[in-house]
């Protein structure tokens, strides 16, 4: 084979692996954009299940307070929520996982329900990409969620009744009606194991979800790797043509040949600097001139390659950074247990606790007590006092939501579910009491502490996107800090749900009755301390 035949098959054969390489790296970059969107498409039909749960669990929380107060707010809501998924409400723009959080606290726009054409959770299944077996076992959890309705309804029911008689009760017209059946069909074994069914229908449709996901990702991935070993084999073909080329040319040339051979040849060893001497028009000089043009070529691509490599490593070094920066922000932010949730990849976090005690205290004058010592000291006197709470509420194992100017919030249950809740919170109370009257008693100037308490149910979750917030809603904070702000100073006062769960071990002085707004007139009382620490009030209260 003539050297010209030979350098243009081997022109011929380069360009060609180039461009196959070129579609590979195409078939590369197509694969992992069908990989995002499969994950889209996956998170978006996990959102819809995610929706149906939750509408079920607010349905059940509207039908326990209409059936609880008699607020027809909340059974209205109850009604939005079954029309949303029916489609006969259309779904507000800000429907999310908190939108009913934020309706109950009036903190949002209940839905118009003069707005028709919306979709039922039907026809937005149909539109899903999914197989009978996963869409049946979404009608499935919807049909058991209107099945649960129906006892609902049958509480509101009774419930209706009840506090239609109650009215006719103060005229005088009827007697009452007790309000235990409705009760008892809201927290029956029955009714909790159907609630309990939705979520295990939710629950195995996002299991079929992310198997089925999960292996056409596996599919895409093992595509993926075909292209990726293709391209490696392309790779070793350009490098062996380079190599038997350099043979050929070697047992064919014998003076400027072999010179160019041996400059290619170090090239092909990693001197890339490596340059042949041989000048001419012939077929030996023009192959010296490719011969230098690789080498100028490989080393050029070297260079960027070394570089590219340099600036990931320094990339990578400062992402670790960044990480661990995050991480430890994250940890002194939030919650142990939520933070670490949230670096697992977790993006919504909102749950409901029924069993939690809230704190509130502030500082007795503190406005006064600030313009009085000045900015600096008022600063740190909160310095000290907020971080002396801080170790109590470790020692405690009750959690720190937040401060705002004077007040220290905090709240056990919350997001570790403790049967001991409302003990943990009373202990730190007696303790913080106690540091206050050690520090007022070593300052210059009086401080007194006012604490309010109160325990029930409440739900918690994680807010925001650049700055996040780890907080609390519901009617158990409300009234906890009513209750601090009705309180005598240097006084722990407490709801008589408090009272309920702490008398066994802790004693009380009984309060005047308080207005709360918003809540009418609720029972009080001063929680003094241990029972095991105060043997004289005991031996009082026997005498």
């Amino acid at each position: 084979m003539r050297l010209k035949t030979f350098l243009i098959l081997f022109v011929i054969a380069y360009v060609a692996l180039t461009m196959v390489n070129d579609y590979i790296t195409y078939g590369l970059t197509k694969l992992n954009e069908e990989s995002r969107n499969t994950q889209n498409e996956m998170q978006a039909t996990t959102n819809i299940a995610e929706e149906l749960l939750l509408s079920n669990q607010y349905t059940t929380r509207f039908a326990r307070s209409y059936v609880a107060t008699g607020d027809q707010k909340k059974k209205d809501f109850y009604q939005s929520i079954l029309d949303i998924l029916d489609g006969k409400v259309m779904q507000p723009k800000d429907y999310s996982e908190d939108y009913w959080d934020r309706v109950a606290g009036g903190l949002a726009t209940p839905p118009d329900r003069s707005k028709a054409g919306g979709k039922s959770i039907e026809e937005i299944f149909l539109n899903l990409h999914i197989t009978n077996e996963e869409f049946n076992k979404l009608k499935d959890a919807k049909t058991e969620i209107y099945e649960i309705s129906k006892i609902e309804a049958k509480a509101m029911n009774i419930a209706d009744e009840h506090y239609s008689n109650k009215q006719q009760i103060l005229k005088n017209k009827a007697t009452k009606t007790d309000l235990q059946p409705a009760i008892d069909l809201l927290y029956n074994k029955d009714y909790e194991a159907a609630n309990a069914e939705v979520a295990e229908k939710t629950s195995e449709f996002k299991t079929l979800i992310k198997k089925r996901f999960s292996d056409q990702l596996s599919k895409l991935n093992h595509r993926y790797e075909l292209l990726v070993f293709l391209n490696a084999l392309l790779s070793a073909g350009l490098y062996l043509m380079v190599l038997i080329s350099s043979f050929y040319l070697y047992f064919r040339i014998q003076k400027r040949g072999v010179e160019a051979i041996e400059t290619l040849q170090l090239i092909s060893n990693g001197n890339l600097s490596a340059r042949s001497l041989v000048k001419g028009n012939d077929e030996i000089g023009h192959l010296a001139s490719l011969v230098n043009w690789t080498g100028s070529n490989l080393q050029e691509k070297v260079t960027e390659l070394e570089d590219k490599v340099l600036k990931t490593e320094l990339l990578m070094d400062e992402l670790k950074k960044e990480r661990n920066r995050s991480e430890k922000l994250l940890h002194n932010i939030l919650p142990a247990a939520i933070a670490e949730r949230l670096s697992n990849g977790e993006e919504t976090i909102a749950e409901v606790f029924p069993e939690v005690t809230v704190l509130f205290s502030d500082i007795v004058g503190f406005t006064e007590l600030s313009d009085k010592i000045g900015p600096s000291e008022t600063v740190n006197m909160l310095n000290l006092l907020f971080g002396k709470f801080d170790e109590l509420a470790e020692k405690h194992c009750v959690e720190k939501i937040k401060t705002i100017g004077d007040c220290y919030m905090i709240v056990a249950g919350v997001p570790n579910r403790d049967p001991l809740h409302c003990q943990h919170i009373a202990a730190f109370a007696i303790d913080a009491q106690n540091c206050i009257e050690a520090f007022s008693r070593e300052s210059p100037y009086k401080v007194q502490l006012r604490i309010g308490m109160h325990t029930g149910t409440v739900a918690a979750g994680v807010v925001g996107k650049k700055r996040f917030s780890y907080d609390l809603w519901g009617d158990v904070v409300n009234v906890a800090s009513r209750f601090e702000t009705t309180g005598e100073p240097n006084k722990i006062h407490v709801s008589e749900a408090v009272k309920f769960r702490l008398s066994d071990d802790f004693l009380f002085l009984d309060g005047s009755e308080v207005k709360l707004k918003g809540k009418g007139i609720m029972k009080s009382f001063y929680l003094l301390g241990k029972k095991e620490n105060m043997p004289e009030v005991l031996e009082f209260k026997k005498a």
